[in-house]
């Protein structure tokens, strides 16, 4: 009898080890797409608030070279001209000699130094992620570019030798807006059979990050569906030639137009249609608007500028951007209100060349949409920022709409000193519409009610101020 005791309950433990290993695996790390070997040391955990990543496979994996201190329990990292330090136990580490607080203290298991996720990419120049569902953690070691995630004044970033890159493209009420990094010389004409607007740039070529993240295709061609414009049916775009480096979007017209273009300080391309009346079609102007009030929606970050990581891993951009296109998507329903957002998908854009679509389009008001982060879990709420006191009124216009409508932690309206706010002509305002790093409002945030309902009190603060 004993013996058959036994027999069960080797085979019940053969059959249940399975599922306790699994319920007891670590996060796996993936690394540019390749998946990191953990066997050596602790591997990555999950402490419930904070996702911890040994730091030497990371940074040996990345070219760094870790040295351990340990009597004083320091870890330092060494590339190049860069350097980390950090000390078991203490909530800060020191990066290329500045101070830079952590969201936890960094952990020594099996020998291994364990450090948070969120620093990792801070203090590494990666974009980070986290997937909760399958317990993996994503970093990519991409380059940083101009603009920072607290919107302070960018970084100019070195221009591609000998070409100017495509940065993004958009369209919408009847105007195309190009920006690239570097000067370009367009050239505007017309053709018939059937009807479209060219505009060639020559000594351009498509960015790496346009590629990855807006065409169609992976030479950077593709199609922009239009369908608010009853001039444009869609917009195409590809390499037209590669000697010289040139590229062609071509508008696709329902009825013959013509078209106006002006080019700001930043290497925007704005491209304003009309109705033919005859005048001839590559004529430089500064574009009218009908009497419509402009409103500028600016979805903060894009492309490689992640913002904020949540902490679920989420990006601050796609939070941004999502809310944004809601806020566009109201106005549009307003047909004294010309709405243009100054990105529509995941393209970059730099700080000054979004203050330039602005300036371009003669904006009535600015607005610019973000989600806020702090380096503890516990700030949370709803602020708005502006920087000249002529946007003092919007700021508690559109305050007191998203205030009301979220049911948020009132943070105030506040002065600050941020580029787009600032360059700008027009009143700017700067809305930050919770924190991805408090759990709390994160799990609101990340709901499609709520970004609706942020989305409405946006168009309704809009309309109030401009009195419509």
């Amino acid at each position: 009898m004993k013996k058959w005791s036994a027999a069960v309950f080797v085979f019940l433990f053969l059959c249940l080890f399975p599922v306790m290993a699994n319920a007891d695996s670590s996060p796996s790390i993936v690394l540019d797409g390749v998946t990191i070997n953990q066997q050596s040391g602790a591997p990555a955990e999950n402490t419930g608030k904070t996702v911890m990543v040994p730091i030497r496979i990371v940074s040996e994996n990345l070219g760094y070279q870790v040295k351990w201190e340990k009597v004083t329990q320091t870890v330092r990292i060494l590339k190049g001209n860069s350097s980390i330090q950090m000390t078991a136990g203490e909530d800060a580490a020191t990066v290329n000699g500045n101070r830079v607080s952590l969201d936890s203290p960094p952990l020594i298991k099996q020998g291994t130094t364990l450090v948070p996720l969120r620093f990792v990419g801070e203090g590494m120049g990666l974009r980070v992620g986290w997937d909760n569902g399958t317990k993996t953690v994503s970093l990519f070691s991409i380059p940083p570019v101009a603009g920072t995630e607290n919107e302070n004044d960018p970084v100019e970033a070195p221009e591609p030798e000998g070409l100017s890159e495509l940065q993004s493209i958009s369209f919408g009420g009847d105007r195309l807006i190009l920006a690239t990094n570097g000067k370009i010389t367009p050239k505007v004409s017309s053709l018939s059979g059937p009807d479209r607007i060219i505009v060639d740039l020559p000594g351009t070529t498509f960015a790496k990050e346009f590629i990855q993240g807006q065409a169609s295709n992976p030479d950077g061609s593709g199609t922009i569906l239009v369908t608010d414009s009853s001039l444009v049916s869609k917009v195409r775009y590809a390499m037209f030639s590669q000697t010289p480096s040139t590229v062609r979007v071509v508008l696709d017209l329902s009825q013959v137009a013509t078209a106006k273009w002006s080019l700001g300080e930043n290497n925007v391309l704005l491209v304003d249609l009309a109705a033919s009346n005859g005048e001839p079609t590559s004529q430089p102007a500064v574009p009218t608007n009908d009497g419509k009030k402009v409103v500028i929606i600016d979805p903060g970050h894009g492309g490689r500028q992640s913002g904020a990581v949540s902490v679920t891993g989420a990006y601050e951009k796609d939070f941004n951007l999502a809310v944004g296109l809601k806020v566009q998507a109201l106005l549009q329903q307003h047909t004294e209100i010309q709405t243009v957002i100054t990105r529509q998908d995941d393209t970059e854009l730099s700080l000054q060349q979004r203050v330039d679509i602005a300036q371009l389009n003669q904006a009535n008001i600015f607005v610019s949409i973000h989600g806020n982060k702090f380096t503890t879990p516990v700030p949370n709420g709803i602020e708005t920022l502006y920087s000249r006191k002529d946007s003092k009124d919007l700021a508690d216009i559109l305050h007191k709409h998203v205030l009301q409508i979220t049911g948020f932690k009132d943070r105030g309206v506040k002065t600050a000193s941020l580029h787009v706010t600032r360059e700008t002509t027009m009143p700017a305002v700067l809305l930050e519409l919770g924190f991805l790093s408090n759990s709390a409002d994160e799990a609101m945030m990340l709901t499609e009610d709520y970004q609706n309902k942020c989305a409405q009190a946006i168009v309704d603060g809009i309309v109030e101020y401009l009195g419509l």
